[in-house]
């Protein structure tokens, strides 16, 4: 038993605790399975036509197993918000996070649910377990929230395999599998993090679940790192479909180096299994193809790296940017005020808001290169003489931004 939740006073709620936080790790472990062995699974569904029914009855065998344990934690979380009285976890309920040094904010979870808190209100009078009893209370609040959520999601998941599988989608299928796998991640993960914000919280909730990464940082650094292995293989196609023959060679060369190094990247093993296998295909055709052909294959891989703009479009980056795009319209409008008044008030300002920016790259290829630029910047080593510069930098790039 970790010994932040041993140090809970009031056996039933740290029983409840420990389990929670125990049947969390499992599903998490489980799906974690899933996520290594998915774009396996898609890979076959390409290359090994199967019979309809079989791939079917499969899929249904591996999406049951990856969720069975997901099922066994919300089951447990009803009858925690429902106030059912469970045994202590079984002996062996024993998990050890790293070392914890800094805090994080929490997310908060405000579905109208209701107060429970009434319903462990005067189990017991003395001071110290009362205030356990009412931060417990709120954790059940979050509980019910999140599970209410992971049910509701579940269960439309299922519904909707159902259908595609009915279909003979095996590839629809295997998306939702991996979308589904993704935000059940976020949901056990914001279970764990509930728990340890009311009896820990000063423990880092970034390390609880080390390998865990949430939607938003994925897409994230898979735009980021389509934006970049597209800046890098543009120059070498335009000189390999360039007029000069004698620079075909090494251009070709520098492009199938640069696939290489990508199709065996933690970004590429990040992206979708379907853009993951077009990429891997890009690459196989270069390493096999001859000059002429490869030259025309080259072509077409920057063109798809272009398509793949479309990620732009997912809900959580889009979300993601305008937040980002009004913090640092913001800051631009605060800190153009304070400059004369409070120069290195606004210039904290500016330097925040710069550093915040960076997190926009692969947006747009408008406001990229200006993100290049200002990432070469030592920020940390700039003044508030260097503010009028950084000013005039965000307001190029929230323009740039359409912001």
């Amino acid at each position: 038993m970790d010994p932040r939740l041993r140090a809970i006073s009031t056996p039933s709620i740290r029983n409840e605790a420990v389990e929670v936080v125990r049947l969390a790790l499992a599903a998490l472990d489980e799906l974690k399975k899933i996520d290594e062995s998915l774009y396996g699974l898609f890979v076959a569904s390409k290359n090994e036509p199967r019979d309809p029914e079989m791939a079917a009855a499969k899929l249904r065998l591996i999406w049951d197993g990856a969720f069975r344990p997901l099922t066994t934690l919300l089951e447990y979380c009803r009858e925690v918000a429902a106030g059912v009285v469970h045994d202590a976890p079984p002996a062996d309920a024993d998990f050890e996070f790293g070392s914890f040094e800094d805090a994080t904010d929490v997310q908060s979870f405000e579905l109208d649910i209701g107060d429970i808190g009434d319903l462990v209100a005067g189990l017991d009078g003395g001071g110290g377990q009362r205030e356990e009893t009412d931060l417990w209370a709120e954790v059940k609040e979050k509980v019910s929230a999140i599970e209410y959520g992971l049910t509701s999601q579940l269960s439309d998941a299922t519904e909707r395999r159902q259908v595609a599988l009915g279909a003979g989608q095996i590839g629809q299928v295997l998306g939702l599998l991996d979308d589904t796998t993704s935000s059940a991640s976020e949901g056990i993960h914001a279970l764990v993090t509930a728990v340890y914000a009311a009896f820990a919280p000063d423990a880092d909730t970034s390390s609880l679940v080390p390998e865990y990464m949430t939607t938003l940082k994925r897409a994230l650094m898979v735009r980021k790192g389509i934006a970049d292995l597209s800046s890098k293989l543009e120059p070498l196609n335009e000189a390999l479909q360039g007029s000069d023959v004698g620079r075909h060679g090494d251009a070709l060369d520098g492009i199938k180096a640069v696939m290489q190094s990508y199709v065996r990247g933690d970004v590429c093993r990040a992206m979708r299994a379907a853009d993951r296998w077009e990429l891997e295909q890009f690459d196989q055709r270069l390493s096999e193809e001859p000059p002429g052909v490869a030259r025309l294959t080259a072509e077409g891989l920057v063109k798809y790296l272009e398509s793949l703009g479309a990620i732009n479009q997912r809900e959580v980056l889009v979300q993601h940017d305008q937040r980002i795009l009004g913090e640092v319209r913001e800051a631009v409008t605060n800190a153009r005020e304070l400059m004369e008044i409070s120069p290195r008030t606004a210039h904290e300002m500016l330097v925040k808001a710069c550093r915040a920016s960076l997190a926009l790259r692969g947006r747009h290829p408008a406001t990229d290169a200006m993100l290049v630029r200002l990432a070469t910047l030592d920020l940390g080593a700039s003044s508030p003489s260097q503010s009028p510069a950084l000013l005039e930098r965000l307001e190029q790039l929230l323009v740039a931004s359409g912001a």
